[in-house]
């Protein structure tokens, strides 16, 4: 049995939903305790429960503890190849679908064919990613290892009300190719879409306009920053997400709109939040970094990437994927940024 100390590291609940994602893919029981240990409500919240439901779904698992305030889950997943199919799943109020995907969508690539699967939720949340930034920075950096997924979003959904709808399809993908991503002065046009849920659609505009005008103010060279005022949304809200290709690899910054926030603000958050890759040559950003790093140890071979700083979040996921799987991990700082080296296990 693979046993997980939930407060070890970042102790939050991409612990619990990386642990749950690779037991179900190694087909292990797995015991987690000390879930949410540091944070001022411990224990599972109603949206990590969906995650661990979902993917209990599809592995055929038992789970015991599966209540909102425990602390402790038992993990047993059938042995079995997952199923594909259609799914659909509602993780609650604005619960983050990102989130819930970022837990979800290795175990689907596993799947002995496609899956389509329904997510309702939030789609901008804070502390979460975006789903632009899901879409448009994620996504392309997974496909570099193998990762064969498309995404739409559907409906938006902000705080507090949720409501959004995500359609994800997924196919086999396993094994996983290794990835190396080197620094380089090669950036591509900036791209982005700033978006905005029942309001005025010049708040998005003046959310391009300024993220825009930062940039150039920098001597970067920015291209269409799409206005997405239609998709429609339960809720009010807005946001921004930008990025750009950095030799092989792409970096993302993106920032959420809140009540009393000029658009203005929002706009050169973004832009700031992008800048901080870009003047380093960096191929993943900080925020990819740790999402990336659960499919460079479950590749097949040997990987590294180039970031602009070690977040506790990769840091974590780095030394789970360690525990549970056998990769390793090297992690190399230096003034103009971090290498981190994976050697991947080649899960098949």
């Amino acid at each position: 049995m693979i046993e997980v100390d939930g407060s070890f590291g970042e102790g939050g609940g991409q612990l619990l939903r990386y642990s749950v994602a690779l037991a179900a893919l190694l087909g292990e029981e797995l015991r987690v305790f000390n879930i949410r240990a540091k944070r001022d409500n411990p224990g599972l919240r109603p949206q990590h429960m969906a995650a661990v439901k979902f993917i209990a779904q599809l592995a055929k698992a038992q789970v015991e503890g599966l209540h909102v305030g425990s602390t402790e889950i038992l993990f047993r997943p059938s042995r079995k190849r997952l199923e594909g199919g259609t799914y659909s799943v509602y993780i609650g109020t604005a619960g983050s679908i990102t989130l819930f995907l970022q837990a979800t969508l290795p175990v689907l690539l596993a799947a002995k064919g496609s899956v389509v699967l329904e997510v309702r939720g939030g789609t901008s949340v804070r502390w979460s990613p975006p789903y632009y930034y899901f879409e448009n920075v994620l996504l392309p950096l997974f496909s570099k290892v193998g990762v064969n997924a498309s995404s739409k979003l559907v409906r938006h959904g902000f705080y507090p009300e949720g409501g959004g709808i995500v359609r994800v399809t997924t196919y086999p993908s396993y094994p996983l190719s290794p990835l190396k991503l080197v620094r380089s002065d090669k950036v591509g046009l900036i791209e982005g879409i700033s978006y905005v849920g029942n309001l005025p659609c010049s708040i998005a505009s003046r959310q391009a306009i300024s993220a825009k005008s930062s940039l150039e103010k920098m001597g970067y060279h920015v291209g269409e920053i799409r206005l997405d005022c239609d998709t429609p949304s339960v809720g009010r809200g807005t946001g921004i997400v930008l990025w750009a290709k950095v030799g092989e690899g792409i970096v993302g910054g993106d920032s959420i709109g809140e009540k009393g926030k000029p658009a203005e603000v929002v706009g050169a958050e973004a832009a700031e939040a992008l800048y901080k890759s870009l003047r380093l040559g960096v191929p993943v950003d900080p925020h990819a970094s740790d999402n990336l790093a659960i499919y460079l140890s479950l590749a097949d071979g040997e990987s590294f990437f180039e970031t602009s700083e070690v977040t506790l979040h990769l840091e974590t996921a780095l030394e789970l994927c360690k525990q549970i799987l056998g990769s390793e991990y090297y992690i190399e700082k230096s003034s103009i940024g971090v290498r981190v080296s994976i050697r991947g296990v080649g899960f098949r």
